[in-house]
């Protein structure tokens, strides 16, 4: 089960005028955080400082997945099973290679 954060404060709310913009609640709005969102957010502060490495990387390393799904026609895994299905993508990256 994940773990949430949740932060409320009504009396920030109550003096709000964009209360009706912001909730449809009564009382006040509520912001629920998850588990891991920290980290999460880290992670987009980083590719947003770096959106030029970022944008290499989709060029050069992504490019070769998306040719085995769609110009070699391996959309999807025909085998179950973590082994199985390692194998199999072993075998999709040899025939592109």
């Amino acid at each position: 089960m994940t773990k949430r954060k949740i932060y409320i404060n009504e009396k920030a709310c109550e003096k709000c005028k964009n209360k009706d913009k912001c909730t449809t609640s009564k009382t006040c709005h509520r912001v629920i955080r998850g588990e891991y969102q920290d980290i999460y957010d880290e992670v987009d502060k980083i590719i947003m400082e770096n959106k030029d490495l970022y944008k290499r990387r989709q060029m050069i390393v992504e490019h070769p997945f998306g040719t085995i799904k769609r110009a070699l026609g391996f959309t999807y895994f025909l085998t179950r099973g973590n082994e199985s299905v390692k194998a199999e993508s072993y075998m999709h990256f040899f025939t592109y290679n």
